[in-house]
């Protein structure tokens, strides 16, 4: 009898390093208070800047969407929650 095994298609995945700068820059990131425009936010661009160094897959056309932030209040995107996932466990 075949094994049926449940696969969810909407999780991603994100898998780079998590360095202790990475770690510091998110928990700061969390802490923050969302800002937009996204530029004038220097936890979110600290945490970007990060990001891309460690090859996380952050999709530059989200027009500055990098990390899903519990009071930004908005809709995160699949590749968002990954990132999140990562850095929080």
């Amino acid at each position: 009898m075949p094994v049926r095994k449940r696969h969810a298609r909407r999780v991603e995945r994100a898998d780079f390093p998590v360095s202790p700068e990475l770690r510091e820059a998110f928990d700061a990131y969390i802490a923050s208070e969302p800002r937009q425009p996204a530029s004038a936010w220097p936890e979110f661009v600290w945490l970007a800047d990060l990001l891309e160094e460690a090859g996380a897959p952050v999709q530059t056309l989200l027009a500055g969407c990098v990390c899903w932030h519990p009071r930004a209040g908005g809709v995160a995107m699949p590749g968002e929650m990954a990132v999140y996932r990562r850095l929080v466990a």
